[in-house]
């Protein structure tokens, strides 16, 4: 194919809001450095369906907006994103396959085709082997916010948001989390399923919780606009934002306990919306004594974090956690006397009809 007929989409000075990136691709094996992760979310977040109607696009990104983007100086991106091109176009990541039998499988794959940076020009081709992870959307996606992923500085953080933001929809619940699968998830396992030679110390659980999952809440939740859309729970062990699951004195799986603010009012906020709502808000609730709702008791921390009083807010937000904590035990337990007084109807029932086989 000569070059002319290669595809080239545009690409606008203005940075997508987000990066929609498919299921498979979200729970994939994949070892990326941060500069890494963040150059490949650069091409997804330009990606379109569309793209791939003709032949493999290539996308093409100047150094002015490597700059503004990536937040590198416009004279140092050639020597800063060499070193990283160059790694990353030998990357790759294992895509999740069930088999007939059920077993599960993993199938490594090439990110690229191609990466170059010449004349201030960064060109990225996508392998085309993985186009249906790339814009097939039929298991769901991350809605990813593209500014923020790019300011969260650690690898595993980033991995962290990008598997979170999965789970937007209310309607769709992240389930415990095989540890092991985690650690595929993180990056840490070779392709025959073994931890990487250079990541032997994870083989120690306490290790992999410390840096994978603990140091990566901390820093989203104490990062400045993500705390703003993504709260995380206290579990009923003081553990924030997640709950372990154990077989005996084993870690088995992780349970993320988190909630997404769907309000979107954050950014249309100002100074006089902000102190209007906490006014409200407070009077209802320490002068008319009324119990603020789930959605009030979010508005109010939005307020509060708006204005700067991060203190305040915290202490909005831990008391949500409670109160979601305590639902969910009540829906458990709801739950459990439902099936409980299911199976003693089926019994009385098998008895008055003698109990005939299936």
């Amino acid at each position: 194919m000569s070059e002319e007929e290669y595809y080239y989409p545009v690409v606008s000075d203005n940075l997508p809001k987000h990066i929609k990136k498919g299921h498979q691709l979200v729970f994939s094996r994949q070892d990326l450095s941060a500069r890494e992760a963040d150059m490949f979310a650069l091409m997804i977040a330009h990606m379109k369906t569309s793209d791939w109607e003709t032949s493999t696009p290539h996308y093409e990104f100047t150094s002015h907006q490597l700059s503004e983007w990536l937040g590198l100086e416009s004279k140092h991106i050639g020597s800063n994103l060499s070193p990283v091109a160059n790694r990353l176009a030998s990357r790759k990541i294992g895509i999740k396959v069930e088999t007939q039998k059920g077993d599960i499988e993993f199938d490594y794959r090439p990110l690229f085709k191609h990466i170059a940076y010449k004349n201030s020009v960064l060109t990225m081709v996508p392998n085309d082997m993985l186009k249906p992870e790339y814009i097939e959307y039929n298991q769901g996606f991350a809605l990813i916010n593209t500014r923020n992923f790019f300011d969260v500085k650690k690898e595993y953080s980033k991995r962290l948001y990008e598997l979170l933001s999965r789970f937007k929809d209310k309607g769709y619940e992240m389930h415990q989390q095989k540890i092991d699968e985690l650690k595929g998830v993180f990056g840490l396992l070779d392709e025959a399923g073994k931890l990487k030679k250079d990541k032997i110390s994870f083989k120690n659980n306490s290790v992999f919780m410390k840096r994978c999952v603990r140091e990566s809440i901390k820093e989203l939740s104490e990062h400045p606009q993500i705390s703003k859309e993504l709260l995380f729970l206290e579990s009923d062990k003081g553990d924030k934002g997640f709950e372990l699951i154990k077989k005996g004195k084993t870690i088995t799986g992780i349970k993320f306990i988190f909630r997404w603010l769907k309000l979107g009012t954050i950014d249309e906020l100002n100074q006089h919306d902000a102190m209007k709502t906490i006014k409200e808000l407070e009077i209802k609730r320490l002068q008319n004594n009324v119990r603020l709702s789930d959605v009030e008791l979010e508005t109010l921390a939005i307020a509060y974090r708006y204005i700067g009083k991060d203190e305040l807010a915290l202490k909005v937000e831990e008391s949500l956690s409670k109160r979601h904590l305590q639902q969910d035990s009540q829906e458990s337990e709801d739950s459990q006397q439902a099936l409980d007084s299911l199976l003693e109807k089926i019994d009385t029932l098998s008895e008055l009809s003698d109990n005939p086989d299936y």
